[in-house]
């Protein structure tokens, strides 16, 4: 038998070992979040939320976060943290800091800690101090409603529904009417479908679920409640009360849990069963109140359940948990009375402030595409709005929600007839235009921007065709006036995301020549495709180089993920026949290089790593020069020599001209000439065909099918360890293409051209063995008046 002093050297020894383990990664986890502040940051918030990667399971270590100011004093030091997030509740002064983490041990001795990074605040920084749950919740009102419109502004607003809010009003008025007929919704039985062996089947239906949900609830339910609270009127109120009182058979588990794969109605259940609740509150029965109570609070519990067991502070990439801490935060301010409020509160306002958004930088993109831009911002208007109101804590003022009005201005065409990049990029923005028009209104008069509300006045949609969006215009007065701006920047790179996007004329968008480009740290995950280092081109909204394929029939089917997310069907490059490496997030890029003149724009993105071993260097660099010539020049090399495929898509016939080298795509009369320009030249191809039917493994679909669309390929002719491609594109302007001449001279392209009375020229240097140090191109533009602008780029 072992002695006793033995076992207590064993159980030492095991946990000294066990300690000698805890290191912080110095690679992303999969799934895992953006450490925050990044390094060197510029932050114009005070202070920053921070998070880190676990250095050890969760359970085993707890944290310390210290902050250390420019001449190496401590500042702060947080308490001991059981999660990888902090938010201090001291606010920093202007200035630059470092921030350290440090593991514990349960004695509170230091196992291991996180290098040093640094950070600085600037001046006049927006301040977002912790405050505690309990401080928060009791500022919420005892008196419902409290989310959004609080009953003690009630007769303000209903003042206002006359004037200021008046248009909005009566397109509210017009959904919640045409709900009022709405049938109750049957419980979903998507289930009875196997999940192994009749997968597409119950995709389907589960899909079709979830529609007749959003009609019901999101669209029917929830507008009628809010009519009800403008009005006062009972036939609004208690109508929706049948449909939230039905849910209350709708058992947690199975089709209505959000704990299965399949999770989309009892995500809209979180949603929509909150807002019902407070809005209709004094239409409810004691009885009432308290089954939807108790319903509501195992919801609340289940979703911090899911958020605690995907340990969602370290590891936030899933999407669909994105949702959970606005839901959570509406829940606390509906319940602010429960127990339960406090924690779920806690949470939220933990992850809000630290790893949300995952997906959006704080220049205000969203790495997922503008499809899923809109849909998130969308679900977290009501949350933070009714935080807000009910507590005075605005977190609108975090960087992200400041600046991401921006990112669908400069990244979307008001009539554009795609949507680049990501998930449901085919789709034109009438698909959404309801949503953009009614997401952007609110904030360009949350942020008091006449730019942004002359811009929406663009759209082209007609945005009473889904008038629940109208209960997001609604929120706010609308006493701005759209005036159209004398002028606004012409580009804009989104760096956090890796997304440019390059205009002519962003103030005319039916005339506007737009290039989004991206190139994204991101990687390939989630919504987003294998595409970094791609580009789309609209003119007028037109697309002439398109984003090819389509989420079709169904998310994850063979269509979508054997295709539409790979880099085939983009306007990018395949080494070797093979695309980007696809479902990962270390399949990333960056943008490299911006800069923006009056008369150019340009970006460069770095995407090596998205090829795995195949490559070792690839940079591609777009210029546009306003208004009508795009310049797109790919520098990569191999360890060994290497196939290169150079892709373009249009959804009309390509015309090829092998002899020349040039291709020329058209769509509803406009039309894009390209020069292609290798060592060796290219093999062209081309096809109109998808190369997996749409509908495999789905021929129950109904839903028509995505038209053909045509595919060129130029394919380099020699296989070489270093290549350099010139693509040359000139845009018809008024009919006519630009003038734009080239000569290759001693291994250089040469390009002259001009505008009227302005003149450009520039230098392309196609020398495969040129060094780091040497030009890659020299662009000049000479105005007729004004200063010479110059973009020149060394390798």
């Amino acid at each position: 038998m072992m002695k006793a002093g033995s076992i207590l050297t064993l159980l030492v020894l095991i946990q000294t070992l066990a300690y000698s383990q805890v290191s912080f990664p110095q690679v992303q986890p999969e799934d895992g979040n953006f450490n925050r502040p990044l390094p060197d940051q510029v932050l114009d918030i005070s202070p920053p939320g921070f998070c880190w990667w676990r250095a050890a399971p969760r359970g085993e270590i707890s944290y310390r976060l210290r902050i250390e100011n420019g001449s190496g004093k401590q500042v702060y030091q947080s308490g001991t943290l059981s999660d990888p997030v902090h938010v201090p509740d001291k606010v920093l002064a202007a200035g630059t800091y470092r921030w350290y983490v440090d593991a514990l041990d349960n004695e509170g001795k230091v196992v291991a800690s996180r290098d040093a990074q640094s950070f600085t605040i600037s001046e006049n920084a927006f301040e977002l101090p912790w405050v505690q749950p309990r401080e928060l919740l009791s500022r919420v009102p005892d008196e419902h409603p409290r989310l959004l419109f609080p009953k003690s502004r009630l007769d303000e607003i209903r003042a206002s529904l006359n004037g200021t809010r008046k248009q909005t009003f009566e397109d509210i008025r017009k959904t919640a009417d045409e709900a009022l007929s709405l049938e109750l919704m049957e419980k979903p039985d998507f289930d009875k479908y196997d999940i192994e062996t009749e997968y597409p089947a119950r995709r389907t239906a589960y899909r079709a679920s979830y529609h007749e949900f959003t009609s019901i609830y999101n669209r029917g339910m929830t507008p009628m409640a809010l009519v009800y609270v403008l009005t006062g009127e009972e036939k609004y109120g208690l109508a929706a009360k049948k449909h939230l009182l039905n849910l209350l058979d709708w058992e947690l588990d199975g089709v209505a849990s959000i704990d299965e794969s399949f999770d989309e109605i009892g995500l809209r259940i979180a949603r929509t069963g909150a807002q019902a609740y407070d809005w209709l509150y004094d239409l409810m029965t004691d009885e009432e109140r308290a089954a939807v109570k108790q319903m509501l609070i195992a919801r609340g519990d289940q979703m911090l359940d899911r958020l605690e067991r995907r340990d969602f502070l370290h590891k936030s990439a899933y999407s669909h948990d994105g949702r959970l801490p606005g839901y959570l935060l509406e829940f606390s301010i509906a319940l602010a009375e429960e127990e339960r409020a406090e924690v779920w509160m806690d949470y939220a306002m933990r992850a809000l402030l630290t790893v949300f958004p995952h997906w959006g930088g704080k220049d205000g993109g969203w790495a997922e595409g503008v499809n899923y831009a809109l849909s998130y911002n969308e679900r977290f208007i009501t949350p933070l709005q009714s935080l807000y109101e009910a507590t005075g804590y605005n977190l609108w003022e975090k960087s992200y929600f400041r600046n991401m009005r921006h990112f669908l201005v400069y990244c979307v065409s008001p009539v554009g007839e795609i949507m680049p990049f990501g998930d449901n990029e085919h789709h034109p923005i009438s698909y959404r235009g309801g949503d953009l028009y009614a997401i952007l209104k609110f904030h360009s008069l949350l942020h008091n921007d006449a730019e942004t509300r002359w811009w929406i006045e663009q759209l082209n949609t007609d945005r009473t065709t889904d008038r629940f969006n109208a209960m997001h215009e609604i929120i706010l007065e609308d006493n701005l006036d759209a005036n159209k701006p004398s002028s606004m920047k012409p580009d804009r790179a989104f760096h956090g995301i890796g997304w440019a996007a390059l205009h002519s004329d962003i103030l005319s968008p039916e005339n506007d020549l737009m290039v989004l480009f991206k190139s994204s740290p991101y990687g390939s995950v989630s919504h987003s495709h294998a595409d970094q280092n791609s580009f789309a081109i609209m003119k007028g909204g037109k697309a002439l180089a398109n984003t090819s394929g389509a989420r079709y029939p169904q998310h994850q089917s063979p269509f979508h993920f054997q295709y539409s997310n790979l880099t085939v069907a983009h306007n990018a490059l395949l080494i070797n026949g093979e695309g980007q490496i696809d479902r990962s997030a270390l399949a990333s890029g960056r943008i490299a290089n911006f800069k923006s003149t009056a008369h150019m724009g340009y970006v460069a993105g770095d995407a090596e790593k998205c090829y795995g071993d195949r490559l070792d260097y690839y940079q591609r660099h777009v210029i546009m020069i306003r208004p009508s010539i795009i310049l797109v020049v790919d520098d990569l090399s191999g360890p060994q020599p290497i196939e290169v495929d150079w892709l373009l898509h249009s959804r009309e016939e390509i015309l090829l001209d092998p002899k020349n080298q040039t291709i020329e795509s058209f769509r509803k009369g406009e039309s894009m000439k390209t020069q292609l320009i290798t060592q060796g030249g290219f093999d062209f191809s081309i096809t109109n065909e998808w190369p997996i039917d749409p509908k495999q493994d789905y021929p129950m679909v109904t839903a028509k099918p995505p038209a053909n669309e045509w595919h060129f390929t130029g394919s380099a002719n020699q296989k070489t360890n270093k290549r350099r491609i010139a693509a040359i594109m000139t845009i018809k302007e008024d009919g006519e293409y630009p003038t734009c001449k080239w000569d290759m001279v001693d291994g250089k392209i040469k390009l002259t051209g001009n505008f009227g009375k302005d003149k450009w020229s520039g230098v392309i240097n196609m020398d495969n063995n040129s060094k780091k140090g040497d030009y890659l191109l020299d662009l000049v533009y000479e105005p007729a008046s004004g200063p010479k602008e110059i973009i020149r780029v060394i390798r």
